[in-house]
């Protein structure tokens, strides 16, 4: 194709590589839309379905320009990738196209510290940090362990761990800051509680919440707690709705956030909730699946329609959108991988087939290596399983078919499955 001919497509410019940003690139190619991926890996799997992809570092402004002008690119959008939005942000602002990101929303929504900023001058409780350094070997041994260090700006627990002692710390410290693209880290409490997450669409500047849901977490690996299991909707929904949430409508208008879609994380116990962690994107654990089938809008879609048009929905959103998944309960099911070389994966076709699935999200296949480093991280994942159904014992009926059904061993025949969620042991 001639650049003539490219010039007569709509040609949208995706950032990033992974396998959640994969499912982006496929939903634009739907949508007719000549799609161009960056990343520096020659590998990543969104390159997969591209027209297009480039082996750059999305930081890389001058060899960026130079895919835009000549793939003659009209929308730019990030992937499910944190550290890439503030580069999103500056590209789209460097070439005058729509972006749901702001230099103040940056600041304070991809940074952990910035973060913590944000929500305190809004009389947002978070996670209780601690201000040490990490080379006063007396500050260190004072600290309450057990204590979690993670950077400030990555995702999906890279550069995380949760330190028992001085000696965890030290090496928890480099982790994170051979992580963080900005070399700065957060140390906080561990929070031993309950945990949420709340999802907001937003149109036009206005914030709704579109779910709300339990996260169940991996016990400790050495490394970030990685959620097994998230139910829908959240049993805290009320409360929040009443707590937290219009102190959160103020802070979004402080932030001048107009159409965007945004998750963050909250620790729960009976004294309040704690904002922990925002995700200023989609989500790799794609609440976004649910939003499709129970209400009827695809954030995907909405997100693609404003990079390449500047409007984000059309129609009266307030009247679709329903935090409460009209009645219906929802659980999505991770499956986690011990470290290894994946021999075989039996149950997943069946499980794709039972009627309670809504769909499978497979990350990992046979052949594929685990190595240590991935565990306590979402990289272990080997598959995320979405689940629904009109009651909650419903629901959990079908986590447990997929508990009976799963299995995974290496090239061993040595089992590769962390324990699942179980869902008699909790209420």
């Amino acid at each position: 194709m001639s650049p003539r001919d490219h010039a007569q497509e709509r040609s949208i410019l995706i950032l990033g590589g992974n396998p959640e940003t994969g499912a982006i690139v496929d939903v634009a190619n739907t949508m007719g839309l000549r799609t161009v991926v960056v990343d520096p890996y020659p590998g990543a799997p969104a390159k997969r379905h591209a027209r297009r992809a480039y082996d750059l570092d999305v930081k890389d402004f001058a060899a960026i320009d130079t895919v835009i002008a000549g793939e003659h690119i009209t929308g730019i959008l990030v992937g499910v990738a944190d550290p890439l939005v503030p580069y999103y942000q500056q590209l789209c602002d460097r070439h005058g196209m729509p972006c749901y990101a702001n230099p103040r929303s940056v600041a304070a929504l991809t940074s952990k510290s910035g973060f913590i900023d944000a929500c305190r001058r809004h009389g947002i409780p978070t996670t209780p940090t601690f201000d040490v350094d990490p080379a006063d070997a007396r500050a260190v041994a004072s600290l309450p362990y057990p204590v979690v260090v993670k950077p400030t700006d990555c995702g999906a627990g890279v550069g995380v761990s949760v330190c028992r002692n001085a000696g965890e710390f030290a090496a928890g410290v480099a982790l994170a800051l051979a992580a963080s693209p900005r070399k700065q880290l957060v140390i906080e409490r561990f929070m031993d509680c309950d945990d949420m997450f709340a999802y907001y669409t937003f149109v036009d500047g206005q914030a709704y919440l579109s779910a709300a849901a339990d996260r169940h977490k991996a016990a400790d690996q050495g490394g970030s707690p990685v959620c097994i299991a998230a139910e829908y909707p959240s049993r805290h929904l009320d409360r929040f709705l009443r707590t937290v949430h219009p102190s959160l409508l103020r802070m979004f208008a402080d932030l001048q956030i107009r159409n965007a879609v945004l998750l963050i994380q909250f620790f729960v116990d009976t004294d309040g909730f704690y904002a922990y962690d925002p995700g200023f994107r989609l989500q790799g654990e794609a609440p976004h699946l649910y939003l499709r089938h129970l209400q009827g809008f695809d954030q995907r879609e909405m997100l693609i329609d404003l990079a390449m048009t500047g409007t984000m929905y059309r129609g009266a959103f307030g009247e679709v959108n329903d935090p409460r998944f009209k009645g219906h309960h929802a659980t999505t099911v991770w499956a986690l991988l011990r470290a290894g070389r994946i021999g075989r994966v039996r149950g997943l076709r069946s499980i794709a087939e039972h009627p309670g699935t809504l769909t499978v999200l497979q990350r990992l296949r046979e052949g594929d290596l685990v190595t240590p480093e991935m565990t306590g991280t979402e990289r272990q994942v080997l598959a995320r399983i979405y689940t629904m159904a009109p009651t909650r014992e419903a629901s959990l009926e079908r986590v447990r078919f997929i508990r009976d059904h799963l299995s995974v061993v290496d090239e061993h025949g040595e089992d590769m499955l962390l324990a699942m969620y179980n869902p008699a042991t909790k209420p």
